[in-house]
């Protein structure tokens, strides 16, 4: 992979990530990936949200098959999601449909994480 488009990778991860983090208050990093893959192949993780695969693309013309495709063979037992916007764009989430349910009830559960006490600690968004 050539290093421009490696950096033009590692900056929608971190965009995503920051998205994540400022909109909906969720803990979320960029994995450090070493030729493509690491112990966790996710492009970003959600800490609320451990069982989920995200394959992040920022591009034009985002060939969406070959996008899922990859987040399905790199995803192992986890939940496959591809999250992508172009570059001036909004972010956007596709799921097979199948798998909404599966998604709708982490992302409960996560909000429930969140605003539930823990010692004190808060959300990072703090109360909702």
């Amino acid at each position: 992979m050539p290093i421009n488009s490696r950096a033009k990778g590692a900056r929608a991860e971190r965009a995503l990530s920051g998205f994540l983090q400022e909109t909906l208050g969720w803990t979320a990093r960029r994995t450090a990936q070493r030729m493509g893959k690491s112990g966790d192949a996710s492009d970003v993780v959600v800490e609320e949200m451990p069982a989920l695969h995200i394959e992040c693309k920022m591009v034009e013309r985002l060939n969406l098959e070959k996008a899922i495709e990859q987040a399905v063979r790199d995803c192992l037992d986890k939940l496959p999601v591809v999250c992508h916007r172009k570059v001036r764009g909004e972010w956007m989430l596709t799921v097979h449909l199948r798998n909404l349910r599966q998604l709708s009830e982490m992302v409960i559960a996560a909000e429930k994480r969140c605003m539930a006490p823990q010692g004190g600690a808060e959300c990072p968004r703090g109360s909702t």
